[in-house]
């Protein structure tokens, strides 16, 4: 098996940058992989980045080993799985990182009520709709009685959000209807060792 790609991007005596993009998107990984790297006598401080796939280790007397820490780091990522138990896959393509906790949740809640609309109309109709055809009738409605053109109603401003909430999180939207949405646990970052302080996973 190929070990993941791990690109070594700059290298300081006591200060080593590497880049794993197979990381990418993998909270809970980078913590596990900032916790392995930190047991290693050389990685004094080490830094996981889970939106880039950043991995930065420094130490503050002796040096480094570039290509050590490399080929360590690649070992790592290979055998590394997710909270599911399955390998990390290759990451996301940049300017796409996926849903967020809080756009699953909403999706979520929006399919199960588009489910009793359905189901209700016998799935002769759903919220997309029965909703254009609410919010145009009740527009034409308030126009053509008070003979002008109000500010945008509540109704306006609702549709327009979830229009583009719709547009701007596709992959929360298609996660839902493949079944997979809901909130994922994020748990907190793993500590180097019984008593000492974690190695920072942080999102910068």
């Amino acid at each position: 098996m190929t070990s993941p790609a791990v690109h070594l991007v700059h290298a300081l005596e006591r200060r080593v940058r590497m880049r794993a993009p197979a990381l990418a998107g993998h909270r809970s990984v980078c913590e596990r992989i900032a916790e392995q790297l930190a047991a290693d006598p050389a990685c004094e401080v080490v830094s996981v980045r889970p939106i880039t796939g950043s991995v930065i280790v420094e130490r503050t007397v002796g040096g480094l080993e570039p290509e050590r820490l490399r080929a360590l780091l690649a070992g790592l990522v290979e055998e590394a799985c997710d909270d599911d138990g399955h390998r990390i896959a290759a990451p996301r393509p940049e300017g796409h990182p996926g849903p967020t906790r809080v756009a699953r949740a909403v999706a979520h809640a929006f399919a199960a009520i588009n489910a009793d609309v359905r189901e209700a109309m016998d799935y002769r109709a759903d919220l997309g709709t029965i909703l254009p055809v609410v919010f145009a009738v009740g527009g034409l409605v308030e126009v053509g009685a008070t003979r002008r053109l109000p500010v945008p109603a509540w109704f306006n401003l609702l549709w327009w959000s979830l229009r583009w909430f719709m547009t701007f999180n596709p992959g929360a939207v298609s996660e839902e209807l493949r079944g997979g949405g809901g909130p994922q646990d994020q748990p907190g970052v793993a500590g180097e060792g019984a008593g000492e302080e974690a190695p920072p996973c942080d999102d910068l």
